[in-house]
């Protein structure tokens, strides 16, 4: 049986060469918050929604109903400055049951200091 999570829109700036970490807390159509307390989390940022080629896949870890996403320095540098698209999905353990968490764009702030 799914949680039936509210999709959410989240928005941010990702600063290249930097250590990234984003929470995003798990909520229900009322606006309540939902735990995970099975089941598996991922996420992936994409070039666009329509793009094949996954630019980086993020560390995922699932707290009570908080989920957070990060990247190491050394991936953000790897990642060319611009816009972006990701999504949080998470998986029932049945694994079948797909929801999606959040979604949005990320912007990739360039980095000056190399």
């Amino acid at each position: 049986m799914a949680l039936t999570l509210n999709k959410q829109t989240v928005n941010f700036v990702l600063d290249q060469g930097a250590t990234f970490e984003k929470t995003i807390t798990a909520k229900n159509t009322a606006a309540g918050n939902v735990t995970i307390s099975s089941g598996t989390t991922s996420a992936k940022l994409r070039q666009s929604t329509y793009s094949g080629n996954n630019i980086h896949t993020f560390t995922t870890s699932t707290t009570g109903s908080n989920v957070t996403i990060s990247m190491t320095a050394t991936n953000t540098a790897n990642v060319a400055a611009g816009q972006y698209v990701y999504d949080i999905e998470y998986t029932q353990s049945d694994a079948t049951t797909v929801e999606r968490l959040a979604e949005g764009i990320v912007t990739v702030s360039p980095q000056s200091t190399k």
